[in-house]
C-alpha cells in the first residue's frame, strides 16, 4: 500500500507538475485520518520530489503546513472521539495504554515542550501525542503555539537533511564503503548495550523476586 501511494504521488507530479507542492501537502494531510503513512516517509518523498525542480522552498513550505495541519487533525480526534476509537483492535495496537501512559507523564512534567521534543520520536510516539493531546484535553491555545514552532523546527531539518540527501545521492555512493564499518561498529556497539541492560534487568528482577520470596519465607515474631 505505501509504495503504491508513493508511485502515485510521484505519477501525479510527472503529469502536473505545477501542482506537485499542492499533491505534498494533500498526501500529508489525509495521512493524518488515515493512521497508515509515515510522516517520515512522506517527508522523504516531498524531498526527493523537491530535488527535480528549481526551488525546494515551495515543498518545503507544503511540508511545514501538511505537519502542522496533521497534529491539528489528530488533537481534534483524540479531543472528540479519542476513548471511543480506542476500543478498535487497529487503533489500540497503534495507541496502547501504556503509551498514552507515558506522553501524560510527558504532559506533567514538560508541558507544552512535550510537543517540540516529541516531533522528534519517531515509532508512533508523534501520533500518540497529539490524540493524546485531545484525550487530555491539553489546553487547545498553548498548543497550537507550542505545535507551530515545533512543526517548523521538526519539519525544516528532517526535509532538509532529506533534500540534501537525494541531491548528493552520487557522492554518498561513491563514499558509502567508508561508511559501512563505522555503520557496522555501531551496530555491535547497540547490540552489545542492549544485551547487556536486558542481562541487568533479568538480574535486578531475580534478585528482588528472591528477597520477597526470602521476607514471605520468613515466620513472623509471635508476640
Amino acid at each position: 500500500m505505501v509504495e503504491a501511494f508513493t508511485e502515485t504521488l510521484h505519477d501525479l507530479v510527472h503529469s502536473y507538475p505545477e501542482f506537485a507542492p499542492v499533491f505534498v501537502f494533500l498526501c500529508i494531510a489525509i495521512s493524518s485520518i488515515t493512521f497508515v503513512m509515515s510522516l517520515d516517509l512522506l517527508l522523504f518523498s516531498g524531498a526527493m520530489i523537491a530535488v527535480y525542480f528549481e526551488s525546494f522552498t515551495p515543498f518545503l513550505l507544503a511540508c511545514y503546513l501538511g505537519t502542522f495541519f496533521c497534529g491539528q487533525v489528530d488533537y481534534w480526534i483524540g479531543r472528540l472521539v479519542g476513548r471511543p476509537l480506542l476500543q478498535h483492535k487497529r487503533i489500540a495496537k497503534l495507541l496502547p495504554q501504556q503509551r498514552l501512559d507515558q506522553v501524560q507523564g510527558f504532559f506533567h512534567k514538560y508541558g507544552a515542550m512535550t510537543f517540540i521534543v516529541g516531533r522528534f520520536i519517531p515509532f508512533g510516539f508523534r501520533l500518540a501525542m497529539f490524540i493524546g493531546a485531545g484525550i487530555f484535553k491539553f489546553h487547545y491555545i498553548r498548543f497550537v503555539l507550542t505545535d507551530l514552532v515545533a512543526s517548523f523546527v521538526w519539519t525544516t531539518c528532517v526535509f532538509t537533511l532529506f533534500y540534501h540527501f537525494g541531491a548528493n545521492t552520487e557522492q554518498i555512493k561513491e563514499k558509502w564503503i567508508y561508511l559501512l564499518p563505522v555503520i557496522a561498529l555501531a551496530g555491535i556497539i547497540y547490540l552489545f548495550i542492549r544485551l547487556k541492560r536486558k542481562r541487568y534487568a533479568i538480574s535486578t528482577n531475580d534478585h528482588i523476586a528472591n528477597k520477597d520470596s526470602f521476607s514471605s519465607s520468613v515466620p513472623d515474631d509471635e508476640p
